[in-house]
């Protein structure tokens, strides 16, 4: 009976390290690292940088790692006591920019596992599956709306959708000038992602949402468009456009976004508009 009962307690304690999910798994203390176990045997260290790990029944894969090395020891504790004695074979990037990148090295050394994005292993129009015998994971490029080589991580199984930075919690993705090209690419990108279906949607940066938060992205997307064109008509200037287009209610309550996001979605708006290239 005491063996059993210090088994309990074990269990008991390695559930405690997890935090369950909240809302559409968004919680108010976006920057304070936590685990979420979005379902059995997938788990995101969510904070200002997300890692994914995912046991996928005889191996496991890691999606994203980090921008700085600092959690090693947590994440690796914690990455062991989801896969138990199950090999680490995979470490996806869903794009190459440095804050993805940090642990890469250290978890291949540490585990074995392959480092899988755009650039390592290039995916074709069909994208690539994992599949084992608890879950199966498509990855699928969609490039253009972050960077050429973005990924996204899709686990049918589940309905959960990794996303890299494609999404930020209100903020224009694009890192180039956008255009019309760029614009369609953005709203037909969405509407795949959103197609999908997803209970959850994991980005690489800050809180965790679902379908409903992509939805409403490309409805601020559009609104914000037409916002900004009828007040280029009325001749006002750039920072009188920005003070006078306010965050919308609802999403105030998005990381950062009325911080500074909403501001900047705005200036990256009014340039193509003022250029004539939408």
């Amino acid at each position: 009976m005491f063996l059993v009962f210090l088994s309990a307690l074990r269990d008991l304690c390695v559930k405690c390290c997890f935090s369950q999910p909240k809302g559409p798994h968004m919680t108010n203390d976006a920057e304070t690292p936590k685990i979420i176990e979005v379902a059995d045997g997938l788990c995101v260290r969510q904070e200002i940088d997300n890692i994914t790990w995912i046991d996928m029944g005889e191996y496991g894969i890691v999606v994203d790692a980090l921008e700085q090395p600092d959690a090693r020891n947590e994440i690796f504790a914690a990455i062991r006591r989801t896969l138990a004695d199950k090999p680490l074979r995979y470490l996806l990037n869903t794009h190459i920019h440095y804050d993805h990148l940090a642990l890469n090295q250290e978890i291949h050394r540490e585990f074995g596992a392959e480092i899988i994005n755009h650039q390592t292993a290039p995916v074709g129009p069909e994208g690539r599956w994992f599949k084992g015998a608890r879950r199966s994971l498509h990855w699928i490029h969609m490039p253009g709306c972050h960077s050429e080589e973005d990924c996204v991580a899709w686990i049918p199984e589940n309905r959960v959708l990794l996303v890299g930075d494609i999404f930020g919690w209100g903020l224009i993705p694009l890192t180039t000038n956008m255009r019309a090209e760029a614009f369609k690419l953005l709203i037909d990108t969405y509407q795949r992602l959103i197609d999908l279906d997803p209970v959850v949607m994991i980005p690489g940066h800050g809180p965790l949402g679902d379908k409903t938060t992509l939805q409403r992205w490309v409805e601020y997307f559009h609104w914000l468009r037409e916002q900004c064109e009828q007040l280029v008509e009325a001749g006002l200037d750039n920072e009188q456009i920005v003070a006078k287009i306010a965050p919308p209610q609802d999403m105030q309550g998005w990381w950062r976004f009325k911080a500074w996001k909403h501001a900047d979605s705005v200036s990256k708006m009014i340039k193509p508009i003022r250029k004539g290239w939408l």
